[in-house]
């Protein structure tokens, strides 16, 4: 149960940094879970990582995930717990308390502040998950290639996605 606590613990804390969603914490769970506290190997964690991007919703399960890899269901249950109500109150409230005392123009201007926030932290998402790849300079490459299709083009998110995933079968 202790141990299930502290990553509950974890899972509350990481809450607090996810401007931009749960995508924007993990090269800090990373971090935590394989450099810090050897709870997962670090392709233990991309396994864990790589279903719960495929896996239908949120990407917030790779806490569930983690939880229930290193402690079991309750633990998985606990962390996503964690994560999930205390910042949604607190995110509930605090834009409540925007609209109530900002003008929309000042609003606006907050919440165009995180933006870049948002970006950065989900671009180290991309780079640490690439930095354990196998696949070298061609993963990559192809995940290089992924992000330009998708950033440069109005094409939906999956085209990129499978066309990096068939680059990636047919060569590596």
């Amino acid at each position: 149960m202790n141990l299930a606590l502290e990553i509950a613990g974890v899972a509350f804390v990481l809450s607090m940094l996810a401007v931009g969603g749960a995508i924007a914490i993990v090269p800090e769970l990373f971090r935590i879970a394989v450099e810090n506290r050897a709870w997962l190997s670090a392709a233990e964690f991309n396994e864990l990582f790589a279903i719960s991007q495929a896996a239908p919703g949120p990407s917030v399960m790779i806490l569930a995930l983690v939880g229930w890899k290193v402690a079991g269901p309750l633990a998985g249950a606990m962390a996503i717990s964690a994560f999930v109500v205390p910042s949604s109150v607190i995110a509930v409230l605090t834009f409540r308390k925007l609209k109530r005392s900002f003008s929309p123009a000042r609003a606006k201007a907050v919440q165009m502040a995180l933006g870049p926030i948002s970006c950065a932290l989900v671009a180290s998402s991309g780079v640490l998950i690439a930095r354990n790849l196998e696949g070298g300079i061609l993963a990559w490459g192809i995940g290089a290639g992924a992000a330009l299709v998708a950033a440069l083009t109005r094409a939906h998110p999956l085209l990129p996605l499978a066309a990096g995933a068939a680059v990636g079968a047919a060569l590596l």
